[in-house]
């Protein structure tokens, strides 16, 4: 190995030690499929957000975390530098079995569903390749297909129903050429590609989050407060019905109980026509209250209508002027 490259590897291994020694929470994103201009892209979006992305071998990257995570030997190299981080983060061992595939790291502290929309934005549209499984369903309409009828031999092969039409082959019915989860033969691929249909759409996805010892999954990592909100009173409601069929007091359902009990105490006097105080009093209020409202519309229909004042015309003398009839 050249000095140089054996340079770049302890520097990237330096940059790994570093980055999981000040961050707690990694975000891992899956790079399959991914060009390099999307990488750009999303590696200027996630620096905006105080984030950088991280690619490398994954052997490196292993190394280094396994050097974090354990104590140091005080022969190796570079000692001095390693050691200035302090007591071994036991805990990235679980980092360290999520390193395998084709992945990249993202070190940041930000919350995460602030940075899936930067991650997951840039899609690219990309031919069928031989050999990738597909990640959907892909379908050929009926109709004109662009192609001269000199290759209408290559439609007969793949058995699709085709005919001549206005010069061009046409397709006579909807043709499923890639079925999600099967990999993508020869002649499909070729048959996209004279169609000039690219059926994929590609881009990083979030794979899981090492977040200070734990491993989350795509479905935590996503989440907003909002919906974080809406679960914790999903959970207070699943709480509060259980208490109140256990009879179960406690600060959920105690409020609820009391007035449950004194709906059935009100039932039980207006049942037996025995006078309660506090239902007495709710009966003295509604009658009161009524009463106010009547006399304010009562006064609403009594106020006197202004009347408008008409003005009479003066009669004007034009005597003589037309003559007399």
């Amino acid at each position: 190995m050249s000095s140089q490259k054996r340079v770049k590897k302890a520097e990237f291994m330096k940059k790994i030690y570093d980055r999981v020694s000040k961050h707690s929470q990694v975000v891992l994103v899956n790079l399959m499929n991914v060009g390099s201009n999307q990488v750009q892209n999303i590696r200027k979006g996630l620096a905006a957000k105080n984030s950088e992305l991280v690619i490398g071998k994954n052997t490196l990257i292993r190394k280094a975390i396994k050097m974090r995570s354990n104590p140091l030997n005080e022969n190796m190299e570079d000692y001095a530098y390693f050691s200035q981080y302090g007591q071994p983060i036991e805990q990235l061992q679980t980092l360290y079995e999520q390193i395998k595939g084709k992945i990249g790291l993202i070190f940041s502290d930000e919350p995460v569903f602030e940075l899936k929309p930067v991650i997951e934005s840039n899609r690219v549209k990309t031919p069928a390749k031989v050999g990738v499984v597909a990640p959907i369903n892909v379908t050929i309409p009926p109709g004109p297909s662009g192609l001269d009828p000199s290759q209408i031999s290559f439609f007969h092969a793949l058995h699709i129903s085709t005919k001549i039409q206005k010069g061009q082959i046409e397709i006579l019915k909807e043709v499923k050429v890639c079925e999600v989860g099967k990999a993508v033969g020869n002649s499909e691929a070729v048959l996209l590609k004279k169609l000039n249909i690219k059926p994929f759409l590609y881009g990083m996805e979030l794979v899981s989050v090492y977040d200070d010892g734990s491993i989350l999954s795509t479905d935590v990592m996503s989440m907003t407060p909002e919906d974080v909100c809406e679960k914790f009173k999903s959970g207070v409601n699943n709480l509060i019905g259980m208490s109140l069929n256990l009879g179960f007091p406690n600060e959920l359902s105690i409020p609820h109980m009391i007035i449950n009990s004194f709906k059935n105490l009100a039932a039980m006097s207006l049942s037996t026509n025995y006078k309660l105080a506090a239902l007495e009093s709710m009966k003295a209020s509604k009658p009161a209250a009524a009463q106010k409202k009547v006399q304010e519309k009562a006064a609403v229909k009594e106020e006197p209508k202004k009347e408008e004042k008409v003005e009479e015309e003066e009669e004007v003398d034009v005597g003589g002027l037309f003559g007399d009839f």
